[in-house]
């Protein structure tokens, strides 16, 4: 994702890895369990098409989720491991862009809980920390959002969404925003490019800047594989 505005980057990456499927079927709803790798980088444009990378987040984790029928609540559990660094682009040489990395590590559980409505899937939850380093962000983070798919045609759809975060530093909490909108274009077995544009308002998702606020509105697209 390119920001309007600035001369920054986003580039991110991500994979599930589904390992059971112990149910699925339309009585009973489904539950399957597995693995996600996921990382999250910040870019800066040097022109010339040179992008130093200037921090990036790993995050990696375990995950259940089912749907109960026949009243179709859908939840997710997450238990994972995120960690935050500095690249070249920042690196401690001395310039004035460069700065001192340090120790950003977190272990997590995620409980959310949704509910598709026709083209809406609205849902809420939370988050626990009960390891982090520095120690200084709040254990809990309640969140909740909306999901929006709406096909326009065999092949396209239009795909948007809102999701909002309370974080908290030290007792002081602020919100998360972060609202995408766009068109998908389906190829088979759910893959596709979806082309969007993406707002975020709130404290840094970086780990490495996890006590400043950012905000940006960008454009980009995105492989779903």
């Amino acid at each position: 994702m390119v920001q309007f505005g600035e001369r920054k980057l986003r580039l991110d990456i991500g994979v599930p890895v589904t390992l059971g499927e112990p149910v699925h079927s339309d009585s009973d709803g489904w539950l399957r369990y597995g693995a996600e790798l996921m990382t999250w980088t910040r870019l800066r444009s040097e022109g010339n098409f040179k992008f130093p990378v200037e921090t990036i987040d790993y995050w990696f984790g375990l995950y259940a989720s089912f749907k109960l029928m026949p009243i179709g609540i859908e939840s997710r559990l997450r238990v994972a491991h995120i960690s935050s660094h500095l690249v070249d682009g920042l690196a401690d040489t001395g310039g004035t862009l460069s700065r001192k990395p340090f120790v950003y590590s977190r272990e997590f559980a995620e409980l959310l809980f949704g509910y598709t409505a026709g083209w809406f899937r609205p849902y809420a939850g939370a988050t626990a920390i009960w390891a982090t380093q520095p120690d200084n962000p709040n254990p809990f983070v309640p969140q909740v959002g909306l999901d929006i798919q709406i096909p326009l045609s065999a092949r396209w759809a239009f795909r948007g969404g809102y999701d909002v975060k309370l974080i908290g530093i030290d007792g002081t909490y602020a919100a998360s925003n972060a609202a995408q909108a766009g068109v998908f274009y389906a190829m088979m077995d759910g893959r596709g490019i979806l082309i969007n544009l993406y707002g975020y308002s709130g404290r840094s998702m970086h780990g490495m800047f996890y006590t400043s606020g950012d905000q940006y509105l960008a454009a980009g697209f995105q492989l779903i594989l």
